[in-house]
């Protein structure tokens, strides 16, 4: 992919699928900016060889203000934004239906839902008043594809954002930002690895038997991005190994 003089921005983007995605659209090219709710992250920006084409900024997601500063630093520092991902999102344990706490249904869907929607409302809106072919990505799951008890309201929160990525895709008509959404199956990550899942039983249920890596969610959403997939608006692409045809 070729995303030369393009400006993208990745949320949550310092660990994981995120900092796969930032890392792949920097060496395609792009001028990339980091995003996480944690100020000490910003230490990343050591693993990028071009420190001219890398910034970062500090911003909770589920703070509409923090969305509305971080579009108000891109807007002054670049005045556009090309290319907008939304990633950042959390799954607080425990997350199952018999044990869930108010806390983390509270915590998941502000970050996973609301987040994710003040990303799209409020940075989507930038890239449709700035860019000449803009184009965003969301971050979904498997598990909003199929439900998932152990992660009820995560699922939810992503199957939310399903929806999420088709209302706007038919919002961001005119001009068009074109709105599509990456649905990963088990990712060889440090998320992954929090939740205590047993990885031999979820591939063994796959198509493709091993867990993916980062890259390969990357891959996907760098072709979405991109003009390869100019004809694709307000879809989901499943990256799981074959996992939700088992």
């Amino acid at each position: 992919m070729n995303f030369e003089n393009k400006i993208a921005l990745v949320t949550g983007s310092t660990q994981g699928i995120g900092l796969a995605i930032a890392r792949r659209l920097f060496d395609d090219g792009a001028t990339v900016i980091l995003n996480s709710p944690h100020q000490a992250n910003v230490s990343i920006l050591d693993e990028f060889s071009d420190k001219a084409r890398v910034r970062f900024f500090t911003a909770d997601i589920s703070s509409k203000s923090s969305i509305e500063e971080m579009k108000e630093f891109v807007r002054n520092e670049f005045g556009r934004l090309d290319l907008l991902v939304a990633n950042a999102g959390v799954l607080p344990l425990p997350a199952g239906i018999d044990d869930i706490t108010d806390e983390n249904i509270n915590r998941t869907i502000d970050v996973n839902l609301k987040g994710t929607f003040n990303t799209l409302q409020i940075l989507g809106k930038l890239t449709q008043e700035t860019a000449k072919d803009g184009a965003i990505v969301t971050l979904t799951s498997v598990d909003g594809i199929i439900g998932e008890p152990y992660g009820v309201i995560y699922s939810s929160t992503k199957a939310g954002i399903i929806s999420l990525t088709k209302s706007f895709a038919r919002k961001y008509k005119d001009p068009l930002v074109r709105v599509n959404a990456v649905a990963p199956g088990l990712i060889d990550t440090p998320l992954t690895a929090n939740t205590g899942e047993d990885p031999d039983w979820t591939t063994d249920l796959s198509i493709i038997q091993r867990m993916g890596k980062p890259n390969e969610i990357a891959a996907a959403a760098a072709f979405l991005l991109s003009d390869d997939a100019s004809f694709i608006t307000g879809q989901v692409l499943a990256v799981d190994g074959g996992f939700t045809l088992k």
